[in-house]
């Protein structure tokens, strides 16, 4: 008895193999970016790079002290590695390291170091720009008070001189007044008597 009782081409079944060949291939590769562990090379070292992991071979290039390399592999007290610049060979694992050298960190801390002492030396800059302006405003504000005080004493003068000719100006006015009033008190009562006499002069 025949167990198959349906027959499927093969073509539907190639491409249903490649396709599930490919999906694993990508989801390797993408798992593989994903997961990639980089070393660095230990402190003081100058480490040879051969094309097989065996050491009776030679290098076809040197890894320094500091380097980040990108692992691809692993065999035998042997790791396959990446540089930035796209060399690519086996080094002894004895000669890595996970963590960053004592020599990059060094460099990192005086990198920040420096940016730092240039912050403070532009902010050393700006404090000294802001007391040379405060400095200024300071001297320009002294310079208005004794204008101020300036004006306000010929102000007081002005005052005083026009409060002086406005005060003879007054008593001349009133005695000119006292005068006339005077004068027209006489003259009304020389008329009022004239009337009363039936007009003889007094």
């Amino acid at each position: 008895m025949n167990i198959y009782k349906y027959n499927v081409p093969k073509f539907i079944v190639l491409n249903t193999f490649l396709s599930l060949t490919l999906g694993l291939l990508l989801l390797g590769f993408s798992a593989a970016t994903l997961a990639a562990e980089y070393v660095y090379i230990s402190d003081n070292l100058r480490v040879g790079v051969r094309t097989e992991p065996v050491s009776g071979i030679p290098p076809i290039g040197v890894v320094f002290t500091g380097m980040r390399l990108k692992v691809h592999e692993k065999s035998e007290g042997y790791i396959k590695i990446t540089t930035d610049k796209g060399l690519t060979g086996w080094i002894k694992d004895i000669y890595v390291t996970k963590k960053a050298p004592a020599i990059i960190q060094l460099n990192a801390f005086r990198k920040k170091y420096e940016k730092l002492e240039n912050e403070l030396a532009k902010n050393r800059d700006t404090v000294i720009l802001m007391e040379k302006a405060n400095a200024a405003l300071a001297e320009q504000l002294n310079e208005l008070k004794t204008e101020q005080r300036e004006w306000s004493r010929e102000r007081a003068t002005l005052l005083a001189s026009q409060y002086k000719d406005s005060s003879w100006f007054g008593v001349v006015i009133t005695v000119i007044l006292i005068i006339a009033s005077f004068v027209a008190g006489i003259f009304w009562y020389k008329t009022h008597v004239m009337k009363r006499l039936g007009g003889l002069r007094v």
